[in-house]
């Protein structure tokens, strides 16, 4: 993600609402590896602006998304994730404790077809799914409760 400087140069190029609410929201973001959800993300700024809305948060991060400066993704448990990490990359999901994080490299760098079946491609999301080294090692030990949940 760029610096929030960047950031709202960018927003006002565009025309964009460039508030201290979106300032802040954009400074939450910058270098956050979690991929929060809009709600996780209000819940952390409340303490710094309690009059944050949560339309405000949900405005702020569709606003990026849409412009490309923010990556939008479903990661099966029901909820929006967002990332700041615009760099072609696959995600790692964790099926039983739902962390998140980046694929090291080369996953998710194939180039990007131009057109698929008539489709123009201007975006992919990759998600891995799997289970995270500590999910792993407890089931390894067989600690009890430590059934993998299925992905559909």
């Amino acid at each position: 993600m760029r610096s929030v400087e960047e950031l709202v140069e960018r927003v006002r190029a565009r025309g964009g609402k460039v508030t201290p609410q979106r300032v802040l929201i954009y400074q939450a973001l910058c270098g956050d590896t979690s991929h929060p959800t809009a709600e996780l993300l209000h819940a952390r700024l409340q303490g710094l602006l309690p009059h944050l809305s949560l339309t405000t948060v949900y405005a702020a991060l569709n606003d990026l998304a849409e412009a490309g400066e923010l990556r939008r993704f479903q990661s099966g448990d029901g909820q929006v994730h967002y990332d700041p990490d615009t760099r072609p990359h696959a995600e790692l999901i964790c099926v039983r404790c739902r962390r998140i994080q980046d694929a090291p490299a080369p996953h998710g760098q194939q180039p990007l077809p131009a057109e698929v079946a008539g489709f123009r491609v201007l975006a992919r999301t990759e998600l891995l799914h799997g289970l995270c080294p500590d999910c792993a090692r407890e089931m390894a030990a067989g600690e009890p409760g430590m059934e993998a949940s299925g992905v559909g």
